[in-house]
């Protein structure tokens, strides 16, 4: 396996509600099962469509197939008090352009989805994995969240209208530039498009 030809975080992590999608799944009155319909368009039980808000697939597809970021994990943060939703909902999504076909679940190597402190799900992935706070990388819609987690010295890109095309390279500019942990999303104009909704 080659050198990698850019600097990239070993570990991103992504918050789900709000950030990677909408609606959020306390907003659900069917939740789980969920069925994706032969358009790909994901529904829960009573019939609701969950969409991917902004870059989310566009970024994963990226992400889990360059070679520059072949030996980046994946987590997903989250302080749902539903993730027995939220992990068959993730299954539902598969990334376009993936040679084996995998799903937005099928790619993580971290699942923190439970409520309680952000900080505790970080802890528990750091002490998983060995990655250093330095070496990660933090999406998140809420504010306090982004507070709290930069504190460990982690990456930390706020991101109100979810994974855009600008936060998503505000957070790796961030990153390489190895600058304050705590981005407001607002560095970079967001382009219209990126508040349109895939899946």
């Amino acid at each position: 396996m080659g050198e990698r030809t850019v600097k990239v975080p070993k570990l991103v992590a992504f918050d789900l509600d709000g950030t990677l999608w909408y609606p959020e799944m306390y907003m659900l009155d069917g939740g789980a099962p969920f069925r994706r319909d032969a358009s790909g368009a994901v529904f829960d039980a009573a019939g609701e469509r969950i969409k991917l808000l902004g870059y989310t697939l566009k970024v994963f597809a990226h992400i889990t197939t360059h070679p520059d970021w072949s030996d980046t994990e994946i987590a997903y943060v989250s302080r749902t008090e539903y993730p027995e939703w939220a992990i068959p909902c993730l299954q539902q999504f598969p990334i376009p352009g993936h040679p084996r076909g995998l799903s937005l679940f099928d790619v993580s190597g971290h699942n923190e989805i439970y409520p309680g402190s952000k900080l505790a799900h970080f802890k528990a992935i750091h002490k998983r994995s060995g990655i250093g706070y330095e070496d990660m990388l933090f999406f998140d819609n809420e504010r306090w969240n982004i507070t709290e987690v930069s504190r460990l010295g982690v990456k930390s890109v706020y991101c109100p209208r979810g994974l855009t095309s600008a936060v998503w390279q505000e957070g790796l500019s961030m990153f390489k530039e190895g600058g304050a942990a705590a981005g407001d999303g607002k560095k970079q104009k967001q382009k219209k498009a990126d508040s349109s909704v895939y899946g």
